[in-house]
């Protein structure tokens, strides 16, 4: 999955873990999945980036704030898989037919 989509396997079981736990702050994925909070916050920068998980804050009653993230459907998820899959089967396969032709 790294190859076509940019997305590691420690990457995607956060994001089935955010899934599984929507509304789940960074110290409870952490928990959950027994990594370090600073290893959960590099797992998810490039699930925002492709926008799998979005977070939005929500203000404690301490005066500070958490991130809550919520998991784009699964559904989602697979037709954007689907996607890149295709995509990156059209480029390898035009850098192939570029190999017979020379």
């Amino acid at each position: 999955m790294a190859t076509v989509c940019g997305i590691h396997k420690a990457e995607f079981r956060v994001y089935l873990t955010v899934l599984d736990h929507p509304h789940s702050t960074r110290a409870e994925i952490a928990d959950i999945l027994d990594r370090d909070q600073s290893t959960i916050g590099k797992q998810l920068q490039p699930l925002y980036e492709r926008e799998l998980v979005t977070r939005y804050p929500r203000t404690v009653t301490s005066g500070g704030v958490k991130y809550l993230h919520v998991a784009q459907p699964l559904a989602e998820t697979r037709e954007w898989l689907q996607h890149e899959q295709d995509m990156w089967t059209d480029a390898v396969m035009a850098q192939l037919s570029q190999l017979h032709t020379n």
